[in-house]
């Protein structure tokens, strides 16, 4: 309030123009390299809604509801975190003291310093730390394949929304409850899920044996399974992201792109809008200096009209310049004496 004078004040309505930044900058035009092999696309060509792209993007870790009471939000302002009623509704029983989930995470989500900037939503409870929750490790931590602009630079307002989902996947404590194997929401009627992990299912194990795994599905202490998000999350990424690229293989799935190793990146073909819209400077400057010079042209010729009106023209005929003067026999110019009228022949 103090920063922006009487722009903002205290309470969510303050988030609009926030929002609306983020709209705006969403339709900026963002420098992109297209990979052949990736199919790389426009957001908004490869998922219909943000049900789509949260659903399709991560695979089976995410489903879009519609009843906020039962669903959770990747970022948040509030003091207090809104994903901690969530799971009181939903998971009572639920631990969310422990880091259920284990890759780059801590065993408990306790606080971080000053310095935890880039996952600031979670700085009371974390289950990263301030090295893991940077821009820069987030992006690149899980390595080349796993960048989210293997398609080309994102615009700021896309970007954010991936770094907002790397801090949720990296801090939160509530995620570790959705953990595929050994999660407390899962539902093992479904065979998709357990609530228990089995050592001798998971390849990254020093227990794994095939021979020995009862599971119809890989184990990991990673793999996130049907948590619920909120749809308007997902619909505002769709909308800061509408314009930017990413890969399109396997209708914009995160892990099979992770797979696809391009051998050689190749300029994305303009679309024609793309072609149309990088002509339009070019054009400008083209009229603006031919604007110019017409008008330069019209002031001129008013000069030498209104000179030549008062007479006193800019430009005088050869033959009057050339009256009364002959050359000397050096070749200057002299004057002719005028001689009266009555002995002029």
């Amino acid at each position: 309030e103090n920063m922006w004078g009487d722009a903002f004040h205290h309470g969510f309505a303050s988030m609009s123009l926030f929002s609306k930044s983020l709209a705006i900058l969403a339709v900026l035009p963002a420098a992109y390299v297209q990979a052949q092999d990736l199919q790389c696309m426009k957001f908004e060509d490869i998922y219909a809604d943000g049900k789509e792209l949260c659903e399709n993007m991560w695979g089976d870790a995410f489903q879009v509801v519609d009843n906020y009471t039962e669903a959770y939000t990747m970022w948040f302002f509030d003091a207090l975190n809104p994903n901690d009623a969530t799971s009181q509704l939903m998971h009572p029983n639920g631990d969310t003291s422990i880091c259920n989930l284990q890759y780059f995470h801590k065993t408990l989500p306790t606080p971080e310093g000053d310095g935890f900037t880039e996952c600031h939503p979670w700085k009371e409870a974390s289950c990263c730390t301030k090295e893991v929750a940077n821009a820069s490790n987030l992006l690149t931590s899980y390595g080349d394949e796993y960048r989210w602009d293997r398609c080309g630079a994102l615009s700021p307002a896309c970007e954010r929304f991936f770094v907002q989902e790397a801090c949720f996947y990296e801090c939160s404590p509530h995620i570790g409850l959705y953990r595929r194997a050994g999660g407390h929401a899962c539902d093992n009627s479904t065979g998709q899920c357990s609530n228990v992990y089995l050592p001798e299912c998971d390849p990254d194990s020093a227990a794994y044996d095939q021979n020995t795994c009862t599971s119809e599905f890989t184990h990991s202490t990673w793999e996130v399974y049907k948590m619920p998000i909120r749809r308007d999350y997902c619909d505002a990424w769709l909308t800061a992201c509408a314009k930017d690229m990413f890969c399109a293989a396997d209708n914009g799935d995160y892990f099979s792109c992770a797979r696809l190793q391009p051998e050689t990146p190749t300029a994305a073909p303009a679309s024609t809008e793309e072609k149309e819209s990088s002509l339009e400077p070019g054009l400008i400057a083209l009229v603006v200096i031919f604007a110019v010079l017409l008008v330069g042209v019209v002031i001129f010729l008013c000069v030498l009209y209104s000179r030549e009106k008062a007479g006193k023209p800019l430009f005088k005929p050869l033959e009057e310049e050339g009256k009364g003067e002959t050359k000397d026999k050096e070749g200057s110019s002299v004057a002719l004496p005028q001689l009266p009228k009555s002995e002029r022949v």
